[in-house]
């Protein structure tokens, strides 16, 4: 049987990648196996992932159902890459980082914007946050270009060791040859294998806001007022609820924390 991934590619269903993606979100692999064995009557040649995972999604708890969504929650944080960068900021926070989201540096020729700066045990690097909201887009080798040649106009003059490519979706085979030729440090979906982006926000249970059951204007309005990541809802409770009748404000509050104490 073949799948027909987002990009409208055709691959051969993997039971195994269907039930990697279900452990993800914390079920036991005796769980996992049973929810694929209850999706397995509904699957036939030509199906889509979009389908599939849907199917799967529907069977598991909802907190757990909305971290499934991981993938499509990121993408919801668009259209522009703001709120993706800031996600990224608060994830290296995380990981033990210092971090500066959207910092204006004077490189040796020009200025540049830079998407997020880290810095730990004394050494920084640049992180470029490409953002795509289409799914099945792959993050190209002009990117990769970019981000490299952004990094040798600042690393003298801002002692910036090495350029990271984060994207929410995947890389092209040149990006990666480039990358690896390079010694440039690529994050995207599933990449690299043992630390991809799910990963790293499942391991630093940083997760947006578009993860949770609520209405998709609500949604809007917590990006447009820099609610980014889940976290935010509830240090902030008092400006949230300021934003929306309190009957809407506490039903968000609400979810959130039931969405966090589910995952952590």
């Amino acid at each position: 049987m073949r799948v027909v991934k987002r990009s409208g590619e055709l691959e051969d269903f993997d039971p195994a990648k269907a039930i990697n993606a279900i452990l993800r979100v914390g079920t036991s692999p005796e769980e996992a196996e049973a929810i694929l064995e209850s999706v397995k009557p509904y699957l036939y040649d030509g199906m889509t992932t979009e389908e599939l995972y849907r199917r799967i999604r529907s069977r598991l708890p909802a907190p757990q159902a909305q971290q499934y969504s991981l993938k499509k929650a990121i993408m919801l944080l668009g259209p522009e890459g703001h709120a993706f960068e800031s996600l990224m900021g608060r994830v290296f926070e995380q990981m033990g980082y210092q971090v500066l989201v959207r910092q204006i540096l004077k490189g040796r020729c020009v200025s540049h914007e830079v998407d997020v700066v880290i810095v730990k045990d004394g050494k920084k690097a640049t992180v470029e946050c490409k953002f795509h909201n289409a799914l099945g887009t792959k993050s190209s080798i002009q990117e990769a270009l970019y981000t490299w040649g952004r990094f040798l106009d600042l690393k003298d003059t801002n002692n910036v060791e090495k350029p990271w490519l984060v994207t929410n979706t995947k890389f092209s085979s040149e990006v990666v040859r480039y990358a690896c030729c390079m010694g440039m440090h690529l994050i995207g979906w599933k990449y690299p294998e043992d630390g991809g982006l799910e990963r790293m926000i499942d391991e630093a249970h940083i997760y947006p806001i578009t993860v949770l059951d609520i209405r998709r204007s609500e949604q809007r309005t917590l990006l447009y007022h820099d609610f980014v990541i889940c976290d935010d809802i509830v240090e902030r409770k008092p400006e949230l609820l300021g934003l929306f009748p309190r009957e809407t404000g506490e039903r968000i509050i609400k979810k959130t924390e039931e969405f966090l104490r589910n995952v952590r």
